[in-house]
Parts: structure tokens; C-alpha cells; sequence
């Protein structure tokens, strides 16, 4: 039999990260989740049950220190890192000329900064065990976004971080892919609002894709599961989009 697979997912409170989290012990991991909303990891904890294959951290990812403590917390308790499963990020929508300085370092921070201290912290751990990262950036880093420099600047950098990392760790036996989403039902895309900019028609289309809605976090969370199992064996460096067709 197998050896059970250990899993950290980062924004495990909601969204894409909690539906990863379920996913994820749902097939078997032992899984760390964690998020800076210590009351939403106890919902978490709570609709999982009593299972020992789930712990929670509550961290501030923005902190510089955050990173080494959360790699130090999951292999402390299971001895093991296998997946590297980067979620957490924060939204910036409005117009570029309103953007103030500490608004660009805040995003920075939790969507490209801290993805880059995890991975590094996390790093010689997925070498011993020939273990993997996703990490979730979006369409608004593959494509100009309206309204969203900040933001598809953060999620454009990390998706060329992890390409980056995905060759130079590639020989090492760690596979390291990327996550596209385009609009998810989450309260990331609820808070993206514009104040006085207009929300028109070719954002709506941007954020919908052919169906004509937004994906559902799990239609995510299946996508990163799959990236993180062995059944993806020789996949590495993808960047793969899950935008219901949004950019076909």
C-alpha cells in the first residue's frame, strides 16, 4: 500500500483553497490548511470531522516569517512535504491612477512574494520526497485585465516564478505546474468592483467564458488535486487554464 500523501494548501479558509482542502483528504492526504482567518479554518476543521488527516494553521502570509513556519509546522507533524498547493492570494480591482503604494506592496506580498518563500522553504523537502507545487495565479496573468495592473502584474509574475522554478528543480524530481482560473465563485471575484468604473460587458465575458457563468471552486480545486498526484507523473512547467473557454 502506498504511503499516505502530505499536502499544504494556503488560502484553505475559503474559496478554491477550502475546496482543495476537502478534495484533497477526500482522496487520502494528510493535509495542513492554512489561511489568516482563524475562524474560518475552525468551520473547516468542523465540516471535515473528526479526522486526523487535517490540521489547521492560522498565519499571515503577507509576514516575511510566515513561510518557514508553515513548512516547519506540516513536516513536524507528518515528517513529510509531497505537495505545495499555493491558493492563497488577494484581489486589487480599480483604476491604476488610485493605486497607493502600500496597496501594490500588500498584493505583492501575498501573491507573489510569499509564493516565492514557500517554495523555497518548502523546496528541500519536495526534493527528498520527489514532490510537486501548484499554484494558483489567473487569466488576468496570462492577459491584460482592465482595471487591474496591480493585480495581473502579481499573477503574471508568478506564473513565470514557477515556470522558472519548474526547470531549475525539474531534475531533481519536482514537478512544478500552474493554475489559470478565470471567474470563480468566491469572495476574491465578489470584492473585485471597480467604485466608479463601469463593469462592462467584455469584463462580464472575460469572467464567464462560453457557459456563461463562473466555475465552481471545486471545478478548480479537481484541477489542482490532479496536478498533485502522481497520475500527473509527466506533467511540469504547465500552465494550464481553467476558464471555462474564456481566451478559446
Amino acid at each position: 500500500m502506498a504511503e499516505a500523501r502530505v499536502s499544504v494548501v494556503t488560502g484553505a479558509a475559503a474559496g478554491i483553497g477550502r475546496a482543495t482542502v476537502h478534495r484533497l483528504v477526500g482522496r487520502g492526504d494528510f493535509v495542513l490548511g492554512v489561511d489568516r482567518d482563524a475562524a474560518g479554518l475552525d468551520a473547516l476543521r468542523e465540516e471535515v470531522g473528526a479526522d486526523e488527516r487535517i490540521a489547521t494553521l492560522s498565519a499571515d502570509l503577507a509576514e516575511p516569517t510566515a513561510a518557514e513556519a508553515v513548512v516547519l509546522h506540516c513536516v513536524q507533524r507528518w515528517g513529510r512535504l509531497d505537495l505545495l498547493a499555493l491558493v492563497a492570494g488577494i484581489g486589487q480591482f480599480g483604476a491604476t491612477a488610485e493605486v497607493r503604494l502600500a496597496e501594490w506592496d500588500r498584493v505583492l506580498n501575498v501573491n507573489l512574494r510569499a509564493p516565492f518563500l514557500l517554495a523555497q522553504a518548502a523546496m528541500p523537502y519536495l526534493v527528498r520526497s520527489r514532490g510537486c507545487v501548484v499554484a494558483v495565479s489567473s487569466i488576468a496573468g496570462l492577459q491584460g485585465w482592465p482595471y487591474s495592473a496591480v493585480y495581473s502584474a502579481s499573477k503574471g509574475g508568478l506564473v513565470m516564478l514557477m515556470r522558472s522554478l519548474a526547470i531549475e528543480y525539474g531534475p531533481a524530481g519536482v514537478r512544478i505546474n500552474v493554475v489559470c482560473p478565470g471567474g470563480v465563485e468566491t469572495a476574491l471575484s465578489a470584492d473585485f468592483h471597480t467604485g466608479e468604473v463601469a463593469y462592462d460587458e467584455s469584463l462580464r465575458k472575460r469572467s464567464t467564458g462560453l457557459q456563461g457563468r463562473r466555475a465552481d471552486p471545486a471545478e478548480v480545486a479537481s484541477t489542482i488535486a490532479f496536478l498533485g498526484a502522481p497520475d500527473a507523473s509527466f506533467v511540469s512547467g504547465a500552465v494550464l487554464r481553467v476558464d471555462g473557454g474564456a481566451f478559446a
